[in-house]
């Protein structure tokens, strides 16, 4: 993290860009359309997705059950505090009796469904009712639609059983209100999988699901699940489908998966070890995060791999180097004799993703319904590690080991902590592809910054921006995180992926602030920061153009500029940043093209403390107009403001 002194200086430097509009409002743009500089990656703006804040359960995934295998237990220390929950192996579910019905229910792991799943619930039913089982809540309420369908589906198994044979699954509501049921029969002595189809008469955000049964005896349950069947591209297993189109609507261009700080976890037993996260769901051992809570890792690593494809995103997986998370004490690491192990998920998850159907790995993925390749390009090694000499020795067995095996895939180093890159010299000197660097700072850090990359030495390795966010979703966050972002578009000879993080967050069940995507069970909430990575994104252009800002007087520019040709569309991409709180009058010159008149403008702008919300989600966002242009022509650029100016050139 930058030293007091340094901070000081960035205060003292973006204060007095702030303040700029108030000696001088008037400003001189020139654009030479004609003459590039660099070109511009082609996977410049993506995704960084981390199951925090209840982002994978509880939100895009669309498993409407909690703790659907019983696998929950309590979290301690530092996991809980993140939470402020204890959780149990019969979290969010409750025992019914009805109709003089009583039994007993308890976690147990005697008689397991697989080694993977050991735990299971047990009921013993010592007197019939007209209903006994259990219910479960879901995610704080399941919600349902009226008319729309759900697969639901379980493992039983029963012993010493007498009288009705059948379960009886149902959808109701807290009175007891039935909004959908089905009955399941053949439930014996041994595991068995039974899937049905619930259609909801009501809409509500409070259902819950409902197993019970009319007999008498012991029935054992794991594995309850409910889905709606419009996922998204109404995959099985699949994703909810709004938040999902609110991805797609980025126009993002990579996803990086799993994480964050949970890929090498709290400690080394709860890092993600990605073999844990495919095939069978049922087969998949669930884990706890680094942020407190439990994963079904029902969200895996083919999951990933299926969203990038769909919504037509590279994939870039991270993966572990063999120690923990470095904020964590103590801090762990995998002894060199037993470091194989680890690089050998490294390869096998390449052959998982790239591998004929005739290996191994890519056996498994044909199995799961893919048997074409996934077309991985890149791998991101490490996440963040502190530097230390542990980390110093075994990056280096990763690299050896992929290059030599893989020589086509590219390899994403690690920056380590804080801008000062404290591990820049070692990605330098293994030569990988790019290194990742992650940085949370003050909204007036990046609009100080915003010239970072310009003395960068061209001879290192390239840089992803992995993660980043200004400490706020007020309009000014944004605008200050776009103006750092038309330096790296200045840069993007040097710059190759950027990506905000954190993505998702469960209202009510956040861990970390800000974040991108607010969403509750019904209403998915863009903030402004959503829609100036939605703006770059979408109008990335391939050439950046040469441009100047001036303006009279000693005072900086209190604007940020970035220009850039698109040339499949053949349009000039003028993008204007003011994180000030006055309107700057703005002369602009377009050399170098013929242009149209007619121009489109895509407008963010509004109160600098703005901020978006489930009440009100769209206080602020982009509207689009069109304005007259010529080779030079008059625009005011309004306080807090980024606005985007598409000239098509003839």
């Amino acid at each position: 993290m930058p030293n007091p002194s340094i901070n000081l200086a960035l205060a003292l430097a973006s204060a007095a860009l702030l303040a700029a509009p108030a000696r001088a409002t008037t400003v001189d743009i020139h654009i030479e359309c004609n003459k590039p500089t660099v070109a511009l990656s082609p996977h410049l703006y993506g995704l960084f997705f981390e199951d925090i804040n209840f982002g994978a359960d509880g939100g895009l995934y669309a498993e409407l059950i909690q703790n659907r295998s019983f696998e929950y237990f309590a979290v301690t220390g530092d996991g809980k505090e993140k939470t402020g929950r204890t959780y149990q192996p019969l979290t969010a579910w409750e025992k019914v009796e009805r109709g003089g019905g009583h039994c007993d229910i308890a976690v147990e792991k005697s008689q397991p469904l697989n080694d993977k799943n050991p735990s299971y619930l047990s009921l013993k039913i010592d007197r019939a009712g007209t209903a006994v089982g259990v219910s479960n809540s879901g995610f704080d309420g399941i919600r349902l639609d009226e008319g729309a369908r759900y697969d639901v589906s379980l493992y039983a198994r029963s012993a010493g059983w007498s009288g009705d044979a059948s379960l009886t699954v149902a959808l109701e509501l807290a009175d007891g209100t039935v909004c959908a049921t089905a009955a399941f029969t053949g439930v014996g002595g041994d595991w068995r999988k039974f899937t049905g189809v619930l259609t909801a008469n009501k809409t509500t955000d409070d259902a819950r699901l409902v197993v019970t049964t009319a007999g008498q005896g012991a029935l054992a349950l794991d594995m309850v699940s409910l889905f709606p069947q419009d996922t998204y591209l109404g995959h099985k297993n699949g994703l909810r489908k709004d938040l999902v189109e609110a991805l797609k609507d980025l126009g993002p261009q990579f996803l990086r998966f799993p994480g964050g700080c949970i890929t090498h976890g709290f400690g080394l037993d709860n890092a993600y070890r990605w073999k844990d996260s495919v095939g069978d769901v049922a087969l998949r051992r669930p884990n706890w995060n680094r942020w407190g809570y439990h994963q079904t890792y029902g969200l895996g690593y083919f999951e990933y791999f299926l969203l990038c494809e769909d919504l037509g995103m590279l994939p870039l997986p991270v993966v572990p180097v063999g120690v923990s998370c470095g904020f964590n004490k103590p801090y762990q690491v995998v002894p060199m004799d037993q470091l194989q192990p680890w690089i050998d998920d490294a390869l096998d998850l390449i052959e998982f993703a790239n591998g004929p159907v005739t290996s191994k790995w890519g056996a498994v993925r044909a199995k799961m319904g893919h048997p074409q390749p996934f077309g991985m390009q890149f791998i991101s090694l490490g996440n963040e590690e502190h530097d230390t000499p542990e980390v110093r020795e075994r990056f280096p067995h990763f690299v050896k080991a992929i290059r030599a095996a893989h020589p086509e895939i590219k390899i994403v180093g690690t920056s380590g902590l804080g801008p000062k890159l404290p591990l820049y010299d070692m990605m330098t000197q293994q030569k990988v592809y790019s290194s990742d660097e992650h940085y949370y700072e003050k909204p007036e850090w990046f609009i100080a910054n915003q010239h970072r990359f310009d003395s960068f030495d061209r001879n290192r390795p390239k840089i992803f921006v992995g993660e980043y966010a200004s400490k706020g979703n007020t309009l000014f966050n944004a605008v200050a995180e776009a103006a750092y972002l038309t330096g790296v578009e200045r840069n993007g000879d040097l710059i190759d992926m950027t990506c905000y993080a954190p993505l998702f967050a469960r209202v009510g069940h956040t861990q970390w602030n800000p974040n991108l995507i607010y969403f509750d069970k019904r209403k998915v909430v863009k903030t402004p920061n959503y829609y100036v990575q939605q703006l770059f994104a979408r109008n990335k252009g391939d050439v950046y153009l040469t441009n100047s800002v001036t303006q009279s007087g000693d005072a900086p520019p209190p604007i940020s500029v970035a220009a850039t040709l698109d040339r499949s569309a053949r349009e000039v991409i003028v993008k204007v940043v003011n994180p000030t709180t006055e309107p700057v009058d703005a002369r602009i010159s377009l050399q170098g093209v013929k242009l149209q008149p007619q121009a489109k403008l895509m407008s963010l702008a509004g109160g600098r403390d703005a901020v978006n919300s489930v009440e009100h989600p769209d206080t602020i966002k982009t509207e689009t107009s069109e304005i007259t242009v010529a080779p030079e022509f008059q625009h005011q650029i309004p306080a807090m403001s980024v606005q985007f100016i598409r000239v098509k050139a003839l």
